[in-house]
């Protein structure tokens, strides 16, 4: 975690010292943020435990970002999709290869080829930006912003998957302001109180942790038991995320820079949809765009449209079984509540129950026991014989699988 490493409390103090005092532009500003996030990554690179290996990644990761943004250049000039889908693959090499192909290889270990920080995020944006490149957008887009919007080291490890005009059009209007001070430090200290002592000490580990227990050990516990752990899973998950998303916020606002919310109460809502609306929803709304809204421009049919883009997003967790039957789950829950709100809405009674509090209650209480059952799948994800493993259990209400 960036925000634990050593160095890092005068390192922010030195950056935002500079940036308000020195900065008077928003060229000067981008430039600043960008170069001294490179240089944080550089020194992150260089003090870990494989520095050849860090500092080879931070100089590939710099050299393709310039690749992407030359080539998004020239996508504005002459639109190609052709050109596009190229650029899309080049930007994706280092996630595929990091990420999904080298783990498979036999000789591969987890201190060999550690998956770099923040690929997925640094990998998305720049998928983002060809998109939108090839569409016509940022016509204005410079390097020193561009840099920025890459390498921002409050959103470079988790996030969120912010959107390069809303970002690079931030620089120019940035002010100074007590109440910007007030709320960036009231942000981080929320998502430290999250992250570093719910999720972490209080929740971190509690009832179905893949390190206490082996897979046969769980299978012998009740199905009760696996499904009250799944959702302690969940609220860990939930908790650790958001407060590192807090704490990204908050730092990113003591710059100015209003990044955008990645989480708006997830947990308090009645049904899944809503829920996804709400959760990760720099990744989410990410996937609407470029995967659900285009697969049904074509296709015409949101069931396979809702399949696909939930399946991407267990992709985008990881390539391993479990993933990808998590976002079957979700995709299958979403297909189901889409036709179940189809048919309620024709019946005026159902309406009228659906808009009561106990209805609300009970949906959120279903949402969290759906969504928890998901996390079931990801216990054990390596295999396709063994992911399902908990899950069946737990459905089945105590059957063994």
């Amino acid at each position: 975690m960036i925000y634990q490493a050593a160095g890092y409390a005068p390192f922010l103090l030195l950056a935002w010292l500079v940036y308000w005092w020195c900065c008077g532009s928003g060229q000067t500003r981008s430039l600043w943020l960008g170069s001294t996030s490179l240089a944080w990554l550089l020194w992150l690179a260089a003090t870990s435990a494989s520095p050849q290996l860090g500092l080879a990644y931070v100089s590939g990761m710099l050299a393709l970002a310039a690749i992407v943004f030359v080539w998004a250049g020239r996508l504005r000039r002459s639109p190609s999709r052709l050109g596009m889908w190229a650029g899309i693959l080049v930007a994706l090499l280092p996630l595929t290869g990091f990420k999904y192909l080298l783990p498979t290889l036999p000789s591969a270990s987890a201190a060999s080829w550690a998956i770099p920080l923040g690929i997925s995020y640094y990998s998305f944006k720049h998928v983002h930006f060809l998109i939108e490149s090839q569409r016509g957008k940022f016509a204005d887009a410079a390097w020193r912003d561009y840099l920025a919007y890459i390498c921002f080291f409050p959103m470079y490890a988790a996030g969120p998957i912010e959107r390069y005009g809303n970002l690079a059009s931030q620089f120019e209007d940035v002010s100074w302001s007590w109440a910007e001070l007030s709320y960036g430090l009231e942000r981080i200290l929320l998502g430290c109180f999250k992250k570093l002592l719910l999720a972490d000490v209080l929740l971190h580990g509690v009832a179905l942790s893949p390190n206490a227990l082996n897979q046969q050990q769980a299978l012998a516990l009740p199905w009760y038991l696996l499904l009250f752990g799944c959702g302690m899973r969940f609220l860990q998950t939930y908790l650790d995320f958001s407060g590192y998303t807090d704490m990204a916020i908050g730092t990113a606002r003591l710059f100015g820079i209003r990044l955008m919310e990645n989480f708006r109460a997830p947990l308090l809502k009645p049904n899944l949809a809503e829920f996804w609306r709400t959760w990760h929803i720099s990744l989410s709304s990410f996937a609407r765009d470029y995967v659900y809204l285009p697969t049904l421009g074509r296709w015409r049919h949101p069931t396979w449209a809702l399949l696909l883009t939930m399946l991407s997003i267990g992709l985008w967790h990881s390539g391993n079984a479990g993933w990808l039957l998590w976002g079957l789950h979700h995709g299958l829950g979403l297909v189901v509540l889409s036709r179940w709100q189809q048919w309620a809405q024709a019946r005026p009674r159902l309406r009228q129950l659906r808009a009561t509090t106990g209805w609300r209650i009970a949906g959120t209480l279903a949402t969290w026991v759906y969504v928890s059952l998901g996390y079931a799948l990801t216990v054990y994800p390596e295999s396709w014989l063994h992911a399902p493993g908990l899950y069946l259990r737990i459905v089945s209400l105590g059957i063994p699988a």
